[in-house]
């Protein structure tokens, strides 16, 4: 028998909680090999299927994309915008039911789907309009029970502190205007592809791998799509990444 070789869609940042009765929702990824390696600057077809009531439940709506990911593997697509459209997103009611986003992948930007895997899709409160302190100043978002996005300055440098230096994971630590609030922050890459004056942003997402229960994971981005993981432990001032939002 053959083995059949799957392509894996890694480290998957999707917004899995998303706002009451949503037209669309943002969906960020970045596609690797079977080896682990990235997926660069490659048209890779998506679908989507929204799925009622469990993980093997009837598809109420689903959609397809076709994106070239960045010299990073990431593709930044819009849940709700995509093209062969089965289904109305707009007339699914959330809070009647448990739903659940399965995600298909053609590396080749084909139709030959390959199941990357099924999440559950969690309902939370509408979110508030966006604030500003000062005329012109960063966006901070935030709804009735928690902000999931914090301002942390615009982006000035960044330095690369190698495993082969320190026995860990490749890590980036960015500098911000914010410094002497936020400490370098720590995150994980081998680059930094954000620009000089890029207003940068903490940002948690509800991450439910099971279906069952979840965690909170953290990104520092831009306003352009580029993102990376957030370590932990922010070391320069020795707090945990999760005590900014409390």
């Amino acid at each position: 028998m053959k083995r059949l070789i799957l392509p894996l869609i890694a480290f998957v940042f999707c917004f899995t909680a998303i706002c009451q009765e949503p037209e669309s929702f943002n969906y960020q990824a970045i596609v690797r090999n079977v080896a682990g390696e990235i997926v660069a600057t490659q048209l890779v077809s998506i679908k989507f299927s929204i799925l009622k009531g469990s993980i093997s439940g009837d598809v109420v709506y689903s959609e397809k994309h076709s994106v070239t990911t960045s010299r990073s593997g990431l593709i930044s697509l819009t849940i709700g915008n995509g093209t062969e459209k089965t289904g109305d997103i707009k007339s699914i009611a959330w809070n009647s039911d448990s739903y659940f986003l399965k995600v298909e992948l053609d590396p080749s930007g084909g139709t030959k789907f390959a199941d990357m895997g099924t999440t559950q899709l969690l309902i939370v409160p509408d979110i508030l309009p966006a604030k500003r302190t000062k005329k012109n100043s960063p966006v901070i978002e935030e709804d009735e029970l928690f902000i999931i996005r914090k301002y942390v300055g615009r982006f000035i440098d960044y330095r690369h502190t190698g495993p082969e230096t320190y026995g860990g994971p490749n890590l980036i630590w960015i500098k911000t205007s914010m410094e002497k609030t936020y400490g370098k922050i720590s995150a994980y890459g081998k680059s930094c592809e954000f620009n000089a004056g890029d207003n940068l942003y903490i940002k948690r997402i509800l991450f439910t791998p099971g279906g069952v229960s979840g965690y909170w994971i953290y990104q520092i981005e831009n306003d352009s799509s580029v993102y990376y993981r957030v370590s932990d432990l922010q070391h320069d001032k020795k707090v945990l990444t999760e005590t900014w939002f409390q």
